[in-house]
């Protein structure tokens, strides 16, 4: 797959990718997850929207995989970049930042340009249980210059010594058993709330990020202002604010293009029995 990918021109790409996913996608197992999630995000759509809108869930994510092997292409010519002046500042003067985003349009090209601006980036990830699959994504990364720690490592590496000033670079959309139920989309979804602890750690200011598709194998890169908790709140009461105000950035983004949103695993608990 991504030997053709490679021969093909970018947006040539992306478009045979997305075509060949808008089609298997959905006669996989992980359709009914990707139902349900939109379900929730979308609970007026008829059963023939959600089904359409998570045609183009697949899409992106094929999108999104024949567009691994230009990823470096796409970060050179392919993106334009709005952020607020105060962000710009800090990128700028090389300030560490921890950046929260989630797996929406294609989350590849956004660390690969964090690693090449700044302070660099260290992303913390899942790594695909398949070795030679594995290696080969890390491949194709490499072109961007961050350095990947599994979530398993996180919390025993990241610390200053070890991040020698770069940013961090979390996805925490995703469901976290262990975490406190918070607010998503009308629903208490299990979340992390070790993002805002590790940037009271290091004391980073946590910026919301993310990619846009804006065509085939192009994007928009939008930063947001960093997130503050209340005066108020400390410790846990702090950081649970601070993942609420994320979910609530979240729910924004997943709204305006909810077929950019990779769900393709559970977010939301099972309902109890009969319901």
């Amino acid at each position: 797959m991504w030997l053709i990918a490679r021969l093909l021109p970018s947006a040539l790409a992306s478009r045979v990718g997305g075509t060949l996913l808008r089609v298997l996608g959905p006669l996989q197992r992980k359709q009914g997850h990707v139902l349900r999630n939109l379900n929730q995000v979308l609970p007026a759509a008829s059963p023939a929207q959600l089904r359409r809108v998570a045609r183009g869930v697949w899409a992106n994510l094929g999108s999104v995989l024949f567009e691994y092997p230009h990823l470096d292409h796409i970060v050179r010519e392919r993106i334009v970049v709005t952020m607020p002046a105060s962000v710009r500042a800090r990128l700028e003067a090389g300030e560490p930042m921890l950046y929260l985003t989630g797996h929406l349009a294609n989350w590849e090209v956004l660390a690969s340009y964090l690693g090449r601006r700044g302070a660099g980036l260290v992303v913390v990830y899942s790594p695909h249980d398949n070795p030679a699959l594995e290696r080969l994504v890390q491949h194709f990364r490499s072109a961007g210059g961050c350095e990947y720690v599994t979530k398993q490592e996180a919390l025993r590496r990241i610390n200053r010594k070890f991040l020698r000033g770069r940013s961090v670079g979390l996805l925490p959309d995703i469901r976290v058993d262990s975490g406190p139920s918070l607010p998503l989309f009308g629903r208490g979804a299990p979340t992390t709330i070790s993002p805002p602890r590790l940037a009271a750690r290091l004391d980073y200011p946590m910026v919301p990020v993310r990619a846009k598709r804006i065509g085939p194998a192009r994007f928009e890169v939008e930063f947001l202002e960093p997130l503050s908790a209340a005066p108020e709140n400390i410790g846990k009461r702090a950081a649970v604010d601070l993942m609420c105000q994320f979910n609530a950035v979240l729910e924004r983004w997943i709204s305006e293009r909810p077929d950019e949103w990779l769900c393709t695993k559970r977010r939301w608990p099972k309902p109890p029995r009969g319901h």
